[in-house]
């Protein structure tokens, strides 16, 4: 059983080495992969590595891949590798130059981009030597653009990818004119100060945990100026050297990546209706709040008004001497008891003069039975 595995495993490797060297002889190491804003000058770049001209129109190709026009919208639409010796040198050793597009244009055609450049670099490619990031010379900040691309290689591939990337400063001339207005510039603006930028630039937004060598190719030289082709040699021989110096970074588990990808793109999505649920509750409360006012302005108006009735109606009766309710209910009382004390006094009164009247009738009578008596 043991023996069996043992077998098993030297087969597996040597399935593996087949692979690979099968592999190799499609895309010859080391394998260069071109990234970088739209319009940055990918496609120029990756020509002039295979030997071609700068503004190669990209052949038969119909995705877009490798063709260079005057424009800044995104001519590239795919991941395209192909291979060729080093600038179009047959004593240079065989390289495969991947263009890629550009990234952070739309959200859905983005993902398309991503599913493609993941799918050549995990299943055709397999494995990258070196990732060359390309930067306008006059880029003093990264563009949000650059900034969301790189975010999103930095979550595909993981922070260790950056150990196989270099900087590229693309519109770079060592012509004179340019070098002059680089020397004027306060700070001047040199190989080196470029470079340190970068790489702050990259620490702070990204926190990149490496300091990144840089490469000033211009595709553009003047090959009639000496200096100029020397420059663009040393340039170009230091990146074949990086390419070859690098341990080649395996593509076999960026498919996590994507997912994680997606998963940004829910929660962006589960945010923008969380968002647009709380404006919704905001707007209600606003609501609320706006007829909550009214109706404290409508009642304090109210009160107001009251306010000012009972106002006019103390002036009033300051002036025109108004009773109050106790007042008036003190004198109603009053009233009442004066009219009982008079009705009593003025019974009595009437008492008294019935009786007085009763004695003098009663009096005359006696005299007049007295008289009649006294006849008899």
């Amino acid at each position: 059983m043991i023996n069996l595995i043992c077998v098993l495993s030297i087969l597996l490797s040597i399935n593996a080495v087949l692979s690979d060297l099968v592999n190799e002889s499609k895309y010859p190491s080391p394998r260069v992969v071109i990234v970088g804003a739209t319009g940055v000058g990918k496609s120029s770049l990756a020509n002039v590595l295979l030997g071609r001209d700068k503004n190669y129109n990209g052949g038969n190709r119909t995705d877009g891949c490798f063709k260079v026009l005057s424009t800044s919208e995104s001519v590239t639409k795919a991941t395209c590798p192909d291979k060729a010796n080093y600038l179009g040198d047959k004593s240079r050793p065989e390289i495969t130059v991947i263009d890629t597009p550009g990234f952070g244009v739309d959200r859905e055609e983005e993902l398309q981009t991503i599913e493609n450049l993941v799918d050549t670099l995990k299943n055709e490619i397999k494995y990258v030597h070196l990732f060359v990031i390309c930067f306008k010379q006059q880029d003093i900040r990264m563009t949000a653009q650059l900034q969301g691309m790189l975010l999103l290689f930095q979550k595909m591939f993981g922070v260790h990818f950056w150990r196989n990337a270099v900087l590229e400063a693309t519109h770079w001339s060592y012509g004179e004119d340019a070098i002059r207005r680089r020397n004027d510039t306060r700070p001047q603006l040199t190989e080196e100060s470029w470079t340190k930028g970068r790489n702050d630039n990259l620490n702070k937004s990204l926190q990149v945990p490496y300091s990144l060598d840089s490469v000033f190719i211009d595709t553009y030289f003047n090959p009639r100026n000496q200096h100029e082709v020397e420059l663009f040699q040393t340039n170009t021989a230091k990146l074949l050297e990086l390419a070859q110096s690098k341990e080649p970074f395996h593509c076999k588990d960026i498919e996590i990546a994507l997912t994680e990808i997606q998963k940004l793109t829910q929660d962006n999505q589960q945010i923008k209706e969380q968002n647009d649920k709380l404006k919704k509750e905001t707007d209600e409360i606003k609501l609320k709040l706006r007829r909550s006012c009214e109706g404290e302005k409508s009642e304090l108006a109210t009160t107001l008004e009251t306010k000012k009735e009972l106002e006019k109606n103390q002036i009033f009766c300051v002036r025109n001497r108004c009773f109050s309710l106790t007042e008036f209910l003190l004198l109603g009382a009053s009233g009442f008891i004066f009219g009982a004390i008079v009705g009593v006094i003025f019974y009595k009164c009437c008492c008294q003069t019935n009786k007085s009247s009763d004695e003098e009738d009663s009096e005359e009578e006696r005299v007049s039975i007295k008289e009649k008596s006294d006849n008899v």
